[in-house]
């Protein structure tokens, strides 16, 4: 780790400190080396930061809006953390590279499947694109989900910390079904996806997959040691 990002990860685990009450232990349970695909429910724009901090000294790689680049001190930390620029709900070719670079690699690709907020903490509905990956690396998937963050702005304003949850589910693989892969097919394995993550929540918090089947037919969970 350079002393830069050092640094970076110093500031941000004091201000995360300053306005969060949390336990991040149950972030053991990820495992210290990949290739993973992580993916993660999206709330507000201090989980990422938040996963990243506190996942080390695992080597994490997210997706970010290339909109975070244009300001100078997220531009830092950006490229400290060697985020990869996206396009709000697109992939371009550089983009997809550098994503499965990083698994080539055996590091943690983190991705949120929603593609932008639920500001409600509510489960929004993941994009096709997310099955893309696993589908083609095969590497395994954990789901990570963090709740509370929509608390913030209410507890903010009445100078209260916010209460965090994290939990951490099983890691599993993605079993590709025979034929081509439609991008139909790709959106009912992300689907099964988000609901690995939906079962992690409580219902309320659950929103599009609160009511979406438990049938199982893309995913396997895999064996653990415990």
């Amino acid at each position: 780790m350079s002393i830069r990002e050092s640094i970076i990860n110093f500031i941000i685990r004091g201000i995360l400190r300053t306005l969060f009450r949390f336990d991040p232990s149950a972030l053991k349970q990820v495992p210290l080396k990949g290739p993973m695909l992580l993916i993660t429910n999206h709330v507000s724009v201090f989980e990422g930061p938040f996963l990243y901090v506190y996942l080390r000294p695992r080597r994490t790689i997210a997706l970010a809006k290339r909109q975070l680049w244009n300001n100078w001190f997220t531009r830092i930390m950006m490229e400290t953390w060697k985020s990869i620029p996206v396009d709000r709900g697109m992939l371009d070719r550089k983009a997809m590279d550098q994503c499965f670079k990083v698994l080539k690699e055996g590091d943690f690709l983190c991705l949120a499947p929603e593609g932008t907020r639920s500001k409600e903490g509510k489960l929004k509905k993941g994009k096709a694109g997310t099955a893309y990956f696993s589908l083609r690396e095969q590497v395994p998937v954990i789901p990570v989900v963090t709740m509370g963050f929509e608390a913030f702005p209410r507890n903010i304003r009445r100078l209260r910390r916010t209460p965090i949850t994290i939990k951490v589910g099983i890691p599993f693989d993605v079993i590709p079904p025979p034929g081509r892969i439609t991008n139909d097919i790709r959106q009912e394995v992300t689907d099964e996806m988000m609901v690995h993550l939906a079962d992690l929540m409580p219902e309320s918090l659950q929103g599009y997959y609160a009511d979406h089947k438990r049938e199982f037919r893309y995913t396997r969970n895999r064996k653990t040691s415990h």
